[in-house]
């Protein structure tokens, strides 16, 4: 015996009870947009777009319809998509009108699919119902050319079938929950799909990781052990991975004095559609912050699709976004429980419903700049194919609250204005920023979007396009963001990048002859050099710097006797003076290209800074061995005054080390 369902019908208006619709923008409406004169009422009506025509039978003003048709050719999309997109009328009025236009019902609430796949045709608005008492075979919620089949059938009485109408968001939200079930079935494998080698899940072995520790002890008992050749013999490798991080750093930021030529603008109708995804978690507290900033950005409506990921636990967060939602078409996504709770995870359970050639990611405290998406569009257009991603630059708009946030601006500013330039300029890979990435959809399906074991999957995002053979190359546009100005805080931030640093060094270099022949000597060296900067750096960093000083003051260092303690005691002074070079040149670099030269006191914090890295990097070491996928959540909005100093501007900071 089959189960009726029962649907919640609203009656359409009908012509002879219809009311005006979509009066809520006709103020706004440039004057000579305004109705036309009677005599011309009908004629105006037959020029616009049969997909919004219909609607001047239901009060719908003329020069509000005219103003969404010519927003559209503008844009070069459908006039619906601009009528709704840009707030002219509401979703409910729009496809109210249109179920009493073709004499259907109104659905607007719950309705249960039918089983079969085969009933439904999900990308033109149209799917099967199941058995109802309403005896109701079909809903749409038709948009676009769509809209104009579906009136052309029900006046020809074409279609035998009964239908129904109901919003598109109503319709989406149904479809998403078996959806959302199967794409968080294969969030965690999208890479493993395409090549397994390069999972991190796979490279994490203990026994691997267990033989790494006990070579890496090893040498630094030979190290420590005194003066002789030993210790020589394990210096010499040691130095060369500092002094090549040295070289590339330098190196970069001599690079990043090349001019960038600033691409064509583009019209709104060559502009292509833009899907933005933001993943949060327990993120209620800078919703209206975040919705706020995606409102902001310029780029038309109807071209935009924002995705929210929130997960099952933190209903908070996903009613903090419905009651500040922005007014740019967006969708919220609810993860399905599962492992690994990692914000790749997340964002690859976004990616089947991502409809756009272009993808930003952004995260949830982000305030880009409003024509970054814009700018995006423009640089992928003037550039090659082959140039997968654009890292924009990220900034710290609370630098002014004491002096940990202000060595994050100088840090910050020292990689995204000296150090990221000068790589994409040297054509050498570049280990995206978790955020501000801009992306073609197309390259991203071809890799198998984020490795979800990875807690680091931009910067393993970024080595997996390169050897691919695909470029990465910087956006002048800004973000800004908030950094944490606790020292606890800063250690579980740094320590889940540190393990993510180690978690795609150890992926990438297990197989060490195919990742010199992905990437070739050049770029094979400077992606050591890089891990050696990234998580060998603070690791080994701080003890040998205690180590020599210790043989300065207490021994006689600088006094050496033999051939092996003058090479060892020059090693050390070079690396020494190397490494504050290769520290502190990128941060005047950044700091003058940025603004932030009243902020050169933080430069003081910078012993304590490192201190703090090397305690992030071990507790990273640790975490690898214990609990490799645990994701430390930075904690956001807890700045003072955070979204005032945001609404400033980038650089408009005082230094103030309270």
């Amino acid at each position: 015996m089959s189960r009726h369902v029962h649907l919640r019908i609203d009656p359409a208006p009908t012509r002879q009870e219809r009311r005006p619709i979509g009066l809520r923008r006709l103020d706004s409406l440039d004057a000579t947009l305004r109705a036309p004169p009677s005599r011309a009422k009908d004629h105006a009506a037959r020029l616009l777009p049969p997909e919004i025509a219909f609607l001047a039978d239901f009060g719908a003003p003329l020069a509000l319809l005219s103003h969404a048709a010519l927003l559209a050719r503008r844009q070069g999309v459908p006039a619906d998509r601009t009528l709704i997109a840009e707030g002219l009328m509401s979703e409910d009025e729009y496809y109210r009108a249109l179920a009493s236009r073709i004499g259907a019902d109104f659905v607007a609430g719950d309705f249960e699919p039918a089983p079969s796949i085969g009933g439904s045709d999900r990308g033109r608005g149209y799917v099967r119902l199941a058995d109802n008492a309403q005896g109701i075979n079909w809903i749409c919620a038709p948009r676009g050319e769509e809209v104009t089949r579906l009136i052309g059938a029900a006046h020809g009485q074409a279609a035998r079938a009964r239908f129904a109408v109901t919003t598109h968001a109503n319709f989406t939200r149904r479809l998403r929950r078996n959806e959302l079930q199967q794409a968080a079935l294969a969030a965690p494998y999208k890479v493993e799909a395409i090549d397994p080698r390069l999972c991190a899940q796979h490279a994490l072995s203990r026994w691997r990781l267990l033989k790494t520790i006990i070579v890496g002890l090893v040498a630094l008992g030979l190290l420590f052990q005194g003066d002789g050749a030993l210790a020589l013999l394990v210096a010499l490798p040691l130095a060369a991975m500092f002094l090549g991080n040295v070289a590339l750093r330098l190196a970069a930021c001599a690079a990043s004095f090349a001019p960038q030529p600033a691409p064509r603008r583009l019209d709104d109708s060559e502009l292509p559609h833009y899907t933005v995804v933001v993943a949060l978690y327990r993120e209620a507290r800078v919703a209206r912050q975040l919705a706020q900033a995606l409102d902001a950005l310029d780029y038309p409506r109807a071209k935009l699709d924002i995705l929210f990921v929130t997960e099952s636990d933190d209903p908070a967060t996903a009613e903090a976004l419905r009651r500040h939602a922005p007014r740019a078409p967006h969708e919220i996504l609810v993860a399905p429980p599962g492992a690994p709770k990692t914000k790749p995870r997340a964002l690859n359970i976004a990616a089947p419903f991502v409809r756009g050639e272009l993808l930003a990611v952004f995260d949830a405290e982000d305030l880009p700049h409003p024509r970054q998406l814009r700018r995006a569009a423009e640089k992928f257009a003037a550039e090659s194919a082959r140039v997968a991603c654009l890292q924009a630059s990220l900034a710290i708009h609370n630098g002014d609250e004491n002096g940990w946030t202000a060595h994050f601006a100088l840090d910050y500013a020292a990689l995204f204005d000296a150090f990221n330039p000068g790589l994409c300029a040297l054509g050498l890979p570049l280990f995206l920023g978790g955020t501000s990435n801009h992306f073609r959809v197309e390259i991203l399906r071809k890799i198998g979007f984020w490795d979800a074991w990875n807690v680091t999957e931009d910067a393993d995002l970024g080595l997996r396009l390169a050897r691919r053979g695909y470029a990465v190359k910087t956006l002048a546009s800004h973000t800004q963001e908030e950094a944490p100005h606790a020292f606890r805080a800063l250690v579980n931030q740094r320590s889940r990048w540190m393990k993510g640093w180690m978690q795609t060094a150890l992926t990438h270099c297990r197989e060490p002859r195919q990742l010199w022949r992905d990437l070739g000597t050049k770029r094979t060296l400077a992606t050591l050099a890089m891990f050696t900067g990234g998580f060998a750096g603070p690791l080994l960093g701080p003890l040998l710097t205690l180590q020599f000083l210790f043989r300065i003051l207490f021994e006689d260092a600088l006094s050496p006797q033999t051939p092996v303690e003058t090479a060892l005691c020059a090693l050390w002074c070079l690396l020494a003076l190397s490494g504050l070079l290769a520290v502190f040149v990128p941060m005047a670099l950044g700091m003058r290209r940025r603004g932030l030269t009243e902020l050169w006191p933080a430069l003081i914090l910078a012993p304590a800074w490192q201190g703090m890295l090397t305690i992030a990097a071990w507790r990273a070491l640790g975490e690898l061995w214990t609990n490799p996928y645990l994701w430390r959540k930075t904690e956001h909005g807890t700045a003072r005054g955070a979204a005032q100093r945001a609404r400033g501007g980038i650089g408009q900071v005082r230094t103030s080390f309270a």
